[in-house]
Parts: C-alpha cells; structure tokens; sequence
C-alpha cells in the first residue's frame, strides 16, 4: 500500500503523539512499528468514517435532487390537469376535444321531448 504525503505526515505526527504520551520507562517497551501500526488503524477507521460521510452527503444530494423533481412533476400534473376536457356528465377527463366528443358518444342520448311537453 502507497502512502500519501499527507497519510504518512499524519502516521509520523501520530507516532510522535503517542511516544509522547508514554514515561521513559515504557518506552522500552512500546516499538515505533507498534505506534505506526496504531496510526494506521486510527486512519482506516478515519478512512471508513469519511466514506461513510461522503456517502451520506451523495445521498442527501440525491434526496434534494428527487425532491426538485417531485415538485416539478406535481407542477406539471396541475398544469395539465387545468388544460383537461371534462365530460359534463361523469368525471372523467381528456387530453384533447376530440377524444371528449368520442366519449360522450358513450353517453345513453338524453330523451327528447314529447311534441306536448314542447306546447
């Protein structure tokens, strides 16, 4: 695995931390691999956690993305629905006049008045 310029500042930094955290006794004890070997671990994690973020920054994009076009899509079920022909008799709606005119044909015709209802 290749290091970084900043990865390896980082792990040496670390090091120099955690040596100096240690009495003059345990450091007899402590190898400078063990210290590394920490740093390391604390950087994958440190790796998982900003993958983890980024992740989670995509995702509310992705969020704020599909909301936008929700929105639009509602815009434009209320536009289209304001351009609708209705049929007078029953609810439903069309897009265009001509296919209104071919539905109400669907419609049983009203009954026409007797020659004495018309005096």
């Amino acid at each position: 695995m290749r290091l970084s310029t900043v990865t390896t500042l980082l792990l040496v930094s670390y090091a120099s931390l955690s040596l100096a955290q240690y009495s003059d006794e345990s450091l007899a004890t402590r190898d400078f691999d063990d210290v590394v070997l920490d740093a390391r671990e604390v950087l994958e994690d440190l790796g998982f956690h900003a993958r983890a973020l980024q992740s989670a920054a995509l995702s509310a994009r992705r969020l704020e993305h599909l909301e936008a076009r929700m929105a639009n899509l509602e815009e434009e079920l209320e536009a289209r629905d304001k351009n609708l022909y209705k049929c007078p008799k029953c609810s439903k709606a069309f897009a265009t006049l001509a296919q209104l005119k071919a539905h109400e044909k669907t419609h049983p015709p009203k009954p026409k008045p007797s020659p004495r209802e018309l005096k």
